[in-house]
């Protein structure tokens, strides 16, 4: 699989540039078929960069271009690759791409990356982590992700791996030498050392809820009562006028939904309709949603303007994760408030600062959390589920004496579900749902 392929890296549109990317067997060649100093582009070394003429198929010049050259297997694919650093008129970028396609086929989402993981630049994590690294909607998540293309968490489950190798080894080594004079296995020694690497991948495991919301997104819903002031929070937190305000109860009837950065956290604020006891069906089914979405919130902002939130009883069970706030507090006074609740308003300069602090220890982000390996996606979360599962497992079998050949066997199962987001038996079923989500030029 390294037929030529082709696509334009950078955003479609004008810009000041445009860069077209080819990757693959004679990558080089076939550029040079269209350059006006062919020899000098072919002789060129590795990350080194040719300045020149592009032409079409007859001859024409398209345009004044710099060639980053790429040779294999010192790039990103791991094949011989050009970059082609052409003006940014999309006019221009079109016309030497399809130059480039009359020799090679135009890229697959991902597929350079694609190209990346089965040629060992990149493991499956690390190449996953691109794309997330691209998607990133935070300062907070993009430094994770790049953490993760730099290796943080290969490194972190490659040592599992080894640990886990070299207590299937012990077992193993049990069990071929059971019928020798030799000195048995220290099962309390096994044992623990199973405990600790359960422990790890535990930890990991318990951390990836605050990873995976550096990636998704903290989901933040705004409840409350009609007119209590959602809306105008939900604008004053975007710096926008996107949901409607007025003084009429019950505007918003469906939920409205933005993302945005507090602190570099990246947050999904959610703007419900107001609870109450409602005639319109409408508005009814609005409510309804509004109760689905406090159950599926990390975060719940409470808003109420009386003198006590009228909260609803079914959603007792919700306390844990609500921030009650006082709204409209530049119009009310702040001294009877109930304990631990929060004033908040839409129209003062510093209405919110209150309410974002309140949210982002809510959060309870670890402060060094950018600095540890993290599992930041549900594919690599359930894969480190099924691997603790197995410990368990093992550990299991230790204690009910049941044999090393099946410790060992669980013990297999564990290091499978880590090999697994590494990638180091992929099926193509896998990689093909992975990169289909990457963009064409990745």
């Amino acid at each position: 699989m390294n037929d030529p392929i082709s696509a334009l890296i950078t955003p479609a549109g004008s810009s000041a540039i445009a860069v077209i990317r080819i990757s693959g067997f004679k990558a080089l060649e076939i550029v040079a078929g269209y350059f006006d100093n062919p020899d000098k582009l072919l002789k060129a070394r590795s990350h080194s960069i040719v300045f020149g003429t592009f032409k079409d198929e007859t001859g024409i010049p398209l345009d004044e271009v710099l060639i980053s050259v790429f040779r294999a297997p010192h790039s990103y694919t791991g094949e011989d690759v050009a970059e082609i650093n052409c003006h940014g008129n999309p006019l221009i970028a079109e016309r030497i791409l399809g130059v480039l396609l009359l020799k090679s086929r135009l890229a697959n989402p991902g597929e350079f990356t694609l190209r990346a993981y089965l040629n060992s630049k990149l493991d499956l994590s690390r190449a996953e982590a691109v794309n997330d690294l691209i998607q990133a909607g935070s300062s907070k998540a993009s430094m994770a992700a790049l953490m993760q293309v730099k290796g943080y968490l290969s490194r972190h489950l490659e040592s599992l791996l080894d640990e886990l190798a070299d207590a299937r080894l012990r077992c193993e080594l049990a069990i071929d030498f059971a019928d020798q004079d030799l000195p048995q296995i220290d099962t309390n020694d096994l044992r623990r050392r199973i405990l600790e690497i359960r422990q790890r991948a535990c930890a990991l495991y318990e951390e990836g809820s605050h990873a995976r919301k550096l990636r998704e997104g903290i989901r933040i819903c705004l409840a409350g009562a009609p007119n209590a002031g959602k809306s105008s929070l939900f604008n004053a937190f975007l710096k926008q006028n996107r949901a409607i305000v007025t003084p009429q109860p019950g505007t918003t009837r469906d939920y409205l939904e933005e993302s945005f950065s507090l602190e570099g956290y990246p947050v999904v604020l959610l703007d419900t309709a107001g609870i109450r006891e409602s005639q319109d069906s409408i508005e009814r089914e609005g409510i309804k949603r509004s109760l689905e979405l406090m159950h599926g919130a990390d975060i719940i902002l409470y808003l109420y303007e009386e003198d006590a939130p009228d909260f609803p009883e079914e959603l007792g069970n919700l306390q844990d994760k609500v921030i009650f706030a006082a709204s409209k507090a530049d119009m009310r006074p702040l001294a009877k408030l109930p304990q631990g609740h929060i004033p908040v308003s839409a129209l003062s300069p510093d209405g919110l600062k209150l309410i974002s602090k309140s949210i982002l220890e809510r959060m309870q982000m670890p402060d060094n959390i950018l600095e540890r390996p993290m599992v930041t996606n549900a594919r690599h979360l359930a894969a480190l589920q099924r691997s603790i599962a197995a410990l368990d497992m093992a550990l299991g079998a230790l204690d009910m004496d049941a044999g090393f050949e099946f410790v060992a066997s669980d013990l297999i199962q564990a290091s499978s579900a880590l090999e697994d987001i590494l990638g180091v038996v992929p099926t193509e079923d896998l990689l093909g749902r992975i990169f289909e989500n990457f963009c064409i030029g990745k």
